[in-house]
């Protein structure tokens, strides 16, 4: 098997102490598509998105249900975890664990979704996600208040979230388990936030994040063209 993971390649994990597996897909890989199309050149204060900073290096991927005793066991199951941006996995800096991919299907970009995060300037809270910055009116309290916060993502947190997604928090390590994950750091998980924010914007929250970044300039495709 491939140990290096890219875009629409469907990967394991093995779970810590046990003869275990969970399965997740890569939808989008920072280095190869991002920094491949948009030069450093291209960068200003006007465009440069959370991809080229705080996610430099990142893949974005999403986990499946259920667990598995042995890797030829994986059948095609539902998405429990949609979007979740981490350091890649091909990083041993950041990933310690048993990985491996298992086979590759395309990742169709215009059902892709970024997490959605918020960043602050002086004049207030900024809607960043994927490509956007989207600049609203709302105070950098309206997320504090809720303990919202932008948030690194390891292949291990990954692992812990997609158990806990699964309601498995037994197989988690006691000493590192989290009260929660993933749902502080993606406004996607906060329905009413999200609300306010979208309604700062006057942008539709049920427009797709494909949709609304074509609108804007950014047409997502051509990542997936080269």
């Amino acid at each position: 098997m491939s140990k290096k993971i890219g875009t629409g390649d469907i990967f394991y994990l093995k779970i810590e102490n046990e003869n275990l597996y969970v399965f997740g897909r890569v939808l989008f890989d920072v280095n190869s598509q991002f920094n491949k199309i948009i030069k450093k050149t291209e960068l200003s204060e006007e465009y440069f998105p959370i991809l080229a900073g705080f996610y430099q290096g990142y893949q974005l991927i999403e986990m499946y249900d259920g667990i598995y005793e042995n890797i030829d066991d994986f059948t095609e199951s539902k998405v429990i975890i949609p979007r979740v941006l981490v350091t890649s996995l091909n990083n041993s800096k950041y990933n310690s664990l048993e990985f491996g991919k298992i086979k590759n299907i395309n990742a169709d970009y215009t059902k892709v979704e970024f997490p959605e995060n918020s960043t602050y300037d002086m004049d207030g809270a900024i809607l960043s996600c994927g490509e956007l910055n989207l600049k609203t009116s709302l105070s950098e309290k309206h997320f504090k208040e809720q303990d919202y916060q932008i948030s690194s993502c390891v292949p291990r947190v990954l692992l812990h979230a997609t158990l806990d997604f699964k309601k498995r928090r037994d197989l988690i390590p006691q000493e590192v388990i989290r009260p929660h994950y993933l749902i502080k750091n993606d406004l996607h998980y906060n329905n009413e936030l999200r609300e306010v924010v979208y309604n700062n914007l006057n942008l539709d929250p049920n427009k797709s994040y494909y949709e609304l970044s074509k609108e804007m300039g950014f047409d997502l495709a051509r990542f997936y063209e080269h």
